[in-house]
């Protein structure tokens, strides 16, 4: 993000950037918050108590962060969080909680976009009347695309995100592929970044998401 402000955005004044930065960094801290806090949530619901007891059924940012994570979701606009401890063997239903546990973080995000997005369209109608307009306008779009970018990233089925943990929930862990992500996952996830960062297809695929959102409250509001 920083590097876009720096390089993409300079032309952009001064007090727009600011205003960008910490409207994208609020957007970042919320929905990996709440991200996380959705996975010990629905844990703890179905029966697995691990999150809680190690504090990390929380709504405080802190203790979610991983700190080199969170410097590159700035600077360079990926990262992840500290992932919440879960222990499969405390639900009743091992592969469908696991299931509904890995795809938790991932609906609430889609749930917050869904909601970000007509709340931006109001203030950009009254974009006109002045600075703190503009700042909400800029604070709840950065919510629906950041919560998007969260949620699209998460159903890649690799390892160590949420898609993989979801997909290997429902095979058997002597899975080829599963056995595979699991020894290489790192290396292709950091293929696939920077495959990401040089072309057009992550952005493409987050377009694709988000489109019914859009589409749905356009019509609504007749845009």
């Amino acid at each position: 993000m920083l590097f876009d402000l720096l390089f993409v955005y300079k032309d952009m004044s001064f007090e727009n950037k600011l205003i960008l930065f910490f409207t994208f960094t609020f957007a970042t801290i919320f929905a990996l918050t709440i991200h996380e806090y959705a996975h010990g949530a629905v844990a703890n619901k179905l029966g697995d108590n691990t999150a809680k007891l190690a504090g990390r059924l929380s709504l405080n940012p802190m203790v979610h962060f991983d700190y080199i994570g969170m410097f590159c979701f700035l600077f360079l606009g990926f990262g992840w969080a500290k992932p919440v401890p879960i222990n499969p063997y405390n639900f009743h239903n091992i592969k469908r909680d696991t299931f509904l546990v890995s795809i938790a973080g991932i609906c609430v995000n889609l749930i917050l976009a869904f909601i970000c997005y007509p709340i931006a369209l109001l203030f950009l109608r009254t974009i006109e009347s002045g600075t703190v307009i503009y700042i909400l306008f800029n604070l709840f779009y950065c919510l629906f695309e950041v919560n998007l970018v969260f949620a699209v990233f998460n159903l890649l089925p690799i390892y160590p995100l949420d898609g993989f943990n979801a997909l290997a929930s429902q095979l058997k862990y002597t899975n080829p592929y599963v056995t595979f992500m699991q020894r290489y996952g790192s290396f292709v996830l950091l293929a696939v970044i920077i495959i990401f960062s040089q072309t057009g297809i992550f952005s493409f695929l987050v377009n694709k998401v988000g489109y019914p959102i859009e589409w749905f409250w356009g019509l609504i509001f007749g845009m």
